[in-house]
């Protein structure tokens, strides 16, 4: 059972979602919309939303705030972290439509749920992508600090195209029809390009909004880590659950961490990532962020 501090973080980021798409359509009531909408809603509507809660936890530590300090300084419009969340699972689910094409993973389920492209059809999941990442820079030019938007904007940016998730496709396609290149070091590198670059501006961007002024290096690896660690434990699952449970397709990958070292020793490398997470995190002394890396390491989905 997750705690009740992260259904109150999720509770917040998911009405904030809505009520944003909901402003969103609203001057377009053209009924031939409808079933585009729909599927927009349904797209970003049952994630963890792990990312965005890194984000807003990382902010609420680091800024000494609480959600009343929050809500107080937001009554009459979008919270800037908050709108941070929302372009952050705009761009998360972007990418999970994108990779769930036909043209890439041509996977059919999502958390025992049809994916955007197999419910919509393919056409439909391209332009659902499409307006998801573009919507992901509008939220972010909307902050009140402009000049803070620009540089969030560029790091986004940055996590996103050639040099991050994009870049992890390319590989990824790559090594599909190349298996024999692929080393561990190599995998590495990818699942560092495609599961690091999001997590990591979920962590990194409070630097800029919360007014953050100590020392960073003891943090600089710690997204790294993370990040890893959750393709780690995607790998596992593939390999030790069945689809009924993990609410995806599952498969063994000859490209995959297991493939390579085998199970006890992908178990073990992913406690090593894990115990090295905790030692980045330890004189936070928050147990939030605690739980997020022992949720990472133990979800079964």
């Amino acid at each position: 059972m997750l705690p009740t501090w992260y259904n109150q973080y999720k509770q917040i980021i998911e009405k904030s979602i809505t009520d944003y798409l909901d402003l969103y359509f609203l001057e377009n009531k053209n009924e031939v919309l409808n079933d585009f909408k729909e599927s927009i809603y349904y797209s970003v509507s049952w994630w963890k939303r792990i990312r965005s809660i890194f984000a807003l936890e990382f902010y609420l530590l680091f800024s000494n705030k609480t959600l009343v300090d929050l809500e107080l300084e937001s009554k009459d419009e979008i919270h800037d972290i908050i709108k941070f969340c929302i372009a952050l699972e705009f761009l998360h689910s972007y990418s999970l439509v994108h990779d769930d094409l036909p043209a890439m993973d041509n996977d059919d389920y999502r958390r025992w749920e049809l994916t955007t492209w197999k419910k919509y059809w393919e056409a439909n999941g391209i332009l659902v992508w499409d307006l998801l990442n573009s919507l992901a820079f509008e939220i972010l030019w909307e902050l009140k600090d402009q000049i803070v938007g620009l540089k969030l904007i560029k790091k986004f940016w940055k996590s996103v195209w050639l040099y991050g998730m994009i870049w992890w496709q390319v590989l990824d396609l790559y090594y599909e029809n190349n298996n024999k290149e692929l080393t561990l070091e190599k995998l590495v590198e990818v699942h560092n390009k495609k599961t690091w670059a999001l997590i990591e501006f979920s962590i990194f961007w409070w630097i800029l909004l919360s007014g953050f002024k100590w020392s960073l290096e003891k943090y600089l690896d710690f997204w790294k880590k993370i990040g890893l660690a959750f393709q780690v434990k995607d790998d596992l699952l593939d390999v030790e659950w069945t689809k009924e449970e993990t609410g995806k397709s599952v498969w063994w990958e000859k490209k995959g961490f297991v493939f390579f070292i085998w199970i006890d020793e992908t178990k073990k490398y992913l406690n090593d990532l894990v115990d090295s997470c905790f030692w980045i995190i330890e004189k936070l002394k928050s147990q939030k962020l605690e739980f997020l890396v022992w949720y990472i390491r133990d979800r079964k989905k």
